[in-house]
């Protein structure tokens, strides 16, 4: 009992160091230098915030078993997976000393392109000054803090996306100003809400395998927004899957006509015309797409094997094979 006592209270004396540490720092502003840390990754890398200078960093603090934080991963997740042919580093370091393996079970959770770490000694933690879990922070090229987030908001994904993409280039501090706050923006039409309302009723479908009922919310998608480029890939994917190749086909067609370069698009293409039997094209397209790309689809080498294979080039397809492996394991 005295035991359990006394390893209480050191537990609650290294805790409470910490924590008057970082109330005694405070949060960073907007506009001050990141100081440097060294991150360690659950994989066993160490990332420095120095050497990471010219990307932009998202440094996400999460905790086990928290709601607010198991929402914030999964918007991040999303946007780091937008972000994924782009110079943004994400890291979502655990701020409350779960073990690796539990936090290595969050990752494969959220099937997400961050990097996942841990932070046991709560180094970074009180070094930034954060007070509550879970908290974002966007570090810009410059070494400076560009946005921070205290717990989650249902705008955590619209926010971050907003100045990823400001930091990016992609967007003017107007249009940010304009995403920060969306009533000085243009109103989203009523006919593309009521397209994505479907669009995720359709991906809720497709994750319990009710692929009809899918392919009719999708269809209903397109029917409410025929500009909205999302369900027409959708169902590309769809038809891609049940032979429908000339379906696939159209439906592709139209997701590449608006919206000309998703690298999704490109692999439903290449996979469609090697489903009609046009090798060469097949070819050509996911050529394009592994060459154009720093972290191609290993699904496009495996179809380039297949068809290299099937060609008899026995060569070709065994390197188009071992490139699609060495991705598959790098995940």
């Amino acid at each position: 009992m005295r035991k359990a006592t006394v390893l209480s209270l050191i537990t609650l004396f290294v805790i409470g160091s910490h924590l008057s540490l970082a109330l005694a720092l405070g949060h960073h502003k907007q506009g001050d230098r990141v100081p440097n840390l060294t991150i360690r990754t659950i994989d066993g890398n160490q990332i420095s915030l120095d050497e990471q200078k010219g990307k932009i960093i998202v440094l996400a603090f999460w905790k086990q078993d928290d709601d607010k934080s198991s929402k914030m991963l999964t918007d991040l997740s999303r946007v780091s997976q937008e972000c994924q042919d782009k110079d943004v580093t994400f890291l979502a370091i655990n701020g409350d000393k779960a073990s690796e393996r539990q936090i290595g079970e969050m990752a494969l959770a959220k099937k997400t392109s961050c990097l996942f770490a841990s932070d046991p000694d709560l180094a970074a933690y009180s070094s930034l000054g954060i007070l509550v879990l879970p908290t974002t922070l966007i570090i810009g090229p410059d070494g400076k803090l560009a946005f921070i987030q205290d717990l989650y908001s249902r705008n955590f994904y619209t926010q971050t996306r907003a100045y990823v993409r400001f930091l990016l280039g992609e967007i003017t501090q107007e249009q940010l100003n304009a995403e920060l706050d969306p009533g000085t923006s243009v109103k989203v039409s009523s006919a593309r809400i009521k397209a994505e309302r479907y669009v995720n009723l359709g991906r809720v479908l497709l994750d319990i395998k009710e692929k009809e009922k899918a392919r009719k919310a999708l269809e209903k998608a397109v029917e409410a927004d025929p500009s909205f480029p999302e369900p027409h890939l959708l169902l590309a994917g769809l038809c891609l899957e049940d032979k429908e190749f000339r379906k696939a086909g159209d439906e592709l067609g139209q997701a590449l006509k608006l919206n000309p370069c998703p690298k999704e698009g490109k692999l439903l293409q290449g996979l469609t015309y090697a489903g009609q039997g046009e090798d060469g094209l097949a070819i050509a397209v996911l050529q394009e797409l592994v060459e154009n790309n720093p972290e191609p689809p290993p699904e496009a080498y495996y179809e380039i094997g297949k068809i290299y294979e099937k060609q008899k080039k026995t060569s070709e397809a065994l390197a188009a094979y071992r490139m699609a492996l060495q991705l598959l394991l790098a995940r």
